[in-house]
């Protein structure tokens, strides 16, 4: 009888420190990119030429990475909620790069106008029809 009670005690032990480590890892924040250094910088026509020549190489190279982009703003959205989102042209007219901003950005991207040049750093997810960029802040 004592060494079922070993095992059970081991057993309960076990599980409560899964649970409590899934716990953690379920209301974990992510990381912040504007926090984040070794940023891989480049311009918006660089970046959708890659995609453009090799979506696996390009994917392999960004995807998951904090990136800087410069380039040409062609189009600002906010919305009602505070959602803002930038355009940034590419030079391919089937693709532009789309950049998702923090909620707390919203008042410095209603500031910029379709023409200016920025600069953008976000995490990369990749290409659908256009190349995606969030969790966004206009770079230093």
């Amino acid at each position: 009888m004592q060494m079922w009670k070993k095992i059970i005690t081991g057993f309960l032990i076990l599980a409560i420190a899964g649970g409590g480590y899934g716990w953690h890892l379920y209301n974990r924040k992510p990381a912040d990119s504007r926090k984040q250094t070794g940023c891989i910088e480049l311009n918006a026509a660089a970046l959708a030429e890659a995609f453009n020549q090799d979506e696996m190489a390009a994917n392999s190279l960004y995807v998951d990475k904090v990136l800087i982009i410069s380039g040409k703003v062609s189009n600002v959205q906010v919305d009602n909620a505070g959602h803002a989102t930038v355009f940034l042209e590419t030079g391919d007219p089937l693709s532009s790069i789309t950049c998702g901003f923090y909620d707390d950005e919203a008042g410095s991207v209603k500031k910029i106008i379709p023409g200016a040049t920025v600069r953008v750093k976000g995490n990369c997810t990749g290409k659908l029809a256009d190349i995606i960029l969030n969790k966004c802040s206009l770079a230093d």
